[in-house]
């Protein structure tokens, strides 16, 4: 008997493309296209609150895609979660404030030197200050496909997804003409195998939106995680990644592995820009938009990291996160070097060591 729902899977997400390779932005993990159509993941942003108290992580981001094909606009996304996930509207404003929030630090110095001039030329400049250009110093059923879930939030249509046969999402895949390349298989099958949960996005038509918006996915687990891996197919050659923005916050300094089990590797992609202790006020005016204040019920002091990642999509493993509340806060330094000069009257230092000769000849000849 069929489903009172459609089976989605991976849809087709209607956009309006103006020109070919322009980024479609959307909140999306992997992206899914109709056969003869090729898509890349951009740059990103996203956020992660993770309640040490509830074990729910927010997941907020905001993606960006280049296409490139006959037709654009055929377009769909999948996010996997480790358990079922509520979908609600965000509010991408949060990365904005964020950004502004961990600017390096102004730190200014003082760098001396003397400087000689004609005292006759400028007889009242005794010193003068010049700020020379700052620069940096730095120190995630009974039926083969069951839907658990759909509603339209932000302009989307989603379906949550729960698959125990990964051969049945690719035969989806097939009868709906979506192109199931090896790389898109391989992506799933690992996630199908663990029991994971796929979210799925589509533009919805019905909607009286002219653009989606952003959405919060939040569900359960043990151990807040962002997924990192992609399929092969959406690498990018080593050099030319893309930027990727991480925002993370949680009990303590925030550190990442590639992997969850302990001998998996540390990521070192992302260069650490920010991580510090952040007041309760202060945290609801940064990520209130998009994490209201009350999905957040821990009275545990909440740290905010953040690093950039330039090499990704570049990796078949997800990005895991835990903390350390007892780590060294950090914050980028920006040195500004303020050239500050003594100006030295050389016509005057002339007249001076003239006179002082001639006295020490006249010195000199008393003497003889």
């Amino acid at each position: 008997m069929k489903s009172k729902y459609p089976i989605w899977l991976i849809f087709s997400l209607a956009i309006l493309v103006m020109v070919r390779d322009t980024p479609v932005c959307l909140n999306a993990c992997c992206p899914a296209y109709r056969a003869g159509s090729e898509f890349r993941i951009a740059d990103q942003r996203i956020l992660i609150a993770w309640d040490p108290q509830t074990k729910i992580e927010h997941f907020v981001r905001e993606a960006a895609f280049k296409g490139s094909s006959e037709n654009d606009s055929d377009f769909g996304f999948l996010v996997p979660s480790p358990t079922q996930p509520q979908i609600e509207e965000s509010d991408a404003s949060v990365f904005g404030l964020l950004d502004q929030k961990i600017q390096p630090r102004i730190e200014v110095k003082d760098r001396w030197s003397v400087d000689p001039f004609p005292l006759v030329l400028s007889p009242f400049v005794l010193m003068e200050s010049k700020v020379g250009a700052g620069r940096t110093t730095d120190d995630a059923v009974p039926a083969a496909v069951a839907v658990l879930q759909t509603k339209k939030v932000a302009g989307y249509e989603v379906a949550v997804l729960k698959a125990n046969d990964a051969n049945e999402l690719v035969q989806w895949l097939k009868d709906n003409q979506y192109q199931a390349r090896k790389d898109l298989e391989e992506w799933v099958l690992p996630y199908v195998e663990q029991g994971w949960i796929i979210t799925a996005f589509k533009y919805d038509s019905s909607s009286a939106r002219t653009q989606v918006g952003t959405v919060r996915i939040s569900f359960a687990t043990e151990t807040p995680v962002f997924p990192y891996r992609v399929p092969k197919d959406q690498f990018t050659e080593e050099g030319r990644g893309n930027l990727l923005q991480v925002f993370v916050v949680g009990p303590g300094r925030a550190s990442g592995s590639l992997g969850q089990s302990p001998s998996n590797e540390a990521w070192v992609r992302g260069k650490l820009r920010f991580s510090m202790p952040v007041a309760r006020t202060e945290l609801e005016q940064l990520i209130g938009a998009a994490v209201p204040s009350e999905e957040l019920k821990t009275n545990e002091s909440l740290w905010l990291t953040a690093w950039d990642d330039r090499t990704w999509p570049s990796s078949d493993k997800d990005l895991w996160f835990g903390f350390d509340p007892n780590a060294e806060a950090y914050q980028q330094v920006r040195t500004v070097i303020q050239d500050r000069s003594i100006y030295l009257p050389i016509d005057v230092l002339g007249l001076a060591t003239l006179g002082t000769g001639l006295w020490v000849r006249r010195r000199r000849s008393h003497r003889g």
